[in-house]
């Protein structure tokens, strides 16, 4: 089915939910006309029926001349002063509808029949009321409305956002990571060909799954020892790694008896806090050195740790117990952090802690 030939909602027109309201507001007041006032003459309701015409006169001639024209261009006095007349005239001609009513008989609108102030304020007062109701729904409509389109705007300026920090990711890491394979190349290495066949595969990864809101985290964690792989064909022997991962495949308590379904998380939040490990660490490291990676998912939340050596004779103002540098060499942990901001707001946590020897990384998102 194509999109000129979807069925939509009658509900969803305008002229329903208008149709809907005169016809409540008709209920309403033969409602109150039977038990209020005990009105069981049928001739009455059937004249009462005719009443409307003029009071939906009354309400769109308001609502599609007097508020766009006037009322919302600031011409308030002028305003005032034609719907005053407009209301005026709709009273007047409601007292000549019950005059000739009661013409032909009806007790009930004879009383209501002649022309003198009571009668003419008592019909002021009614056109006032139907006024203020049918206003006050159609700026709560509209009220309803722009707020709806504002969270949309801004639902769509986040989802830019998202993928502008994520389109950033891509040559952050790629350079990182060419920069790998020239100093393999110049070392005429036979590890080169190894390293292109990683980069491809990271390379698919990113063309073609991170674009998704989500990823299964299997898939993330892959692309994760692709990554530690092609580091370590870097570092060879004096980089000494060790990845943990439990409960990859928690689906929430086994006595439900439903089936296993996989963490999905946002793709390449991982990767930065592993690139990071080995930019400020292993690259700033002249002899061996150290990462951890500890990845675990628990009931509703999922905890990632890395943490890296670092140099125990770098100078006081790039202390290891600092954060790492957010400025132009931290574009990847600034986005990372900001697109954590963006999914998750307050529901992460997200700790940078160092010692002289070592710096830590904890991250603990939830999970749906």
């Amino acid at each position: 089915m194509n999109a000129s030939s979807t069925y939509q909602l009658p509900i969803t027109k305008p002229w329903v939910y208008h149709s809907l309201f005169w016809l409540a507001y008709y209920v309403f007041a033969a409602l109150i006309s039977l038990t209020i006032h005990q009105i069981d003459d049928p001739h009455f309701y059937l004249q009462l029926l005719t009443m409307l015409p003029p009071d939906m006169l009354l309400v769109y001639c308001n609502l599609y001349l007097l508020l766009p024209h006037l009322l919302l261009k600031r011409k308030f006095i002028l305003y005032g002063l034609l719907l005053l007349l407009c209301m005026s005239i709709i009273s007047a001609l409601n007292i000549f509808l019950h005059h000739l009513y009661g013409l032909a008989g009806s007790k009930v609108y004879a009383p209501t029949g002649e022309f003198n102030g009571r009668n003419f304020a008592s019909q002021l007062m009614n056109c006032i009321y139907l006024i203020g109701l049918v206003t006050g729904l159609k700026f709560l409509k509209d009220w309803m409305s722009q707020r709806e389109k504002l969270q949309k705007i801004e639902r769509e300026q986040v989802a830019m956002e998202l993928n502008f920090l994520k389109s950033q990711i891509h040559p952050h890491f790629f350079f990182n990571t060419l920069n790998n394979l020239y100093s393999l190349t110049l070392q005429k290495s036979d590890l080169a060909p190894e390293v292109v066949l990683k980069l491809s595969d990271l390379m698919s990864y990113m063309l073609y799954d991170s674009g998704a809101a989500l990823v299964p985290l299997d898939k993330e964690v892959v692309n994760l020892d692709n990554y530690i792989a092609l580091e370590k064909l870097r570092f060879g022997s004096r980089l000494s790694l060790s990845f943990e991962k439990e409960g990859l495949y928690f689906s929430g308590p086994e006595e439900r008896g439903g089936p296993v379904q996989p963490i999905r998380i946002p793709p390449l939040i991982l990767l930065t806090f592993v690139e990071n490990s080995f930019k400020h660490g292993m690259n700033q490291i002249i002899g061996e050195g150290r990462i951890t990676i500890r990845l675990r998912v628990l009931p509703g939340e999922l905890w990632f740790d890395v943490g890296n050596s670092v140099r125990t004779d770098a100078p006081a103002a790039a202390s290891p117990a600092q954060k790492p540098p957010v400025g132009k060499n931290g574009i990847g942990l600034r986005n990372v952090v900001r697109r954590l901001d963006l999914l998750y707001g307050s529901r992460y946590t997200l700790d940078l802690s160092g010692t002289e020897d070592s710096f830590h990384v904890t991250l603990k998102i939830p999970l749906s």
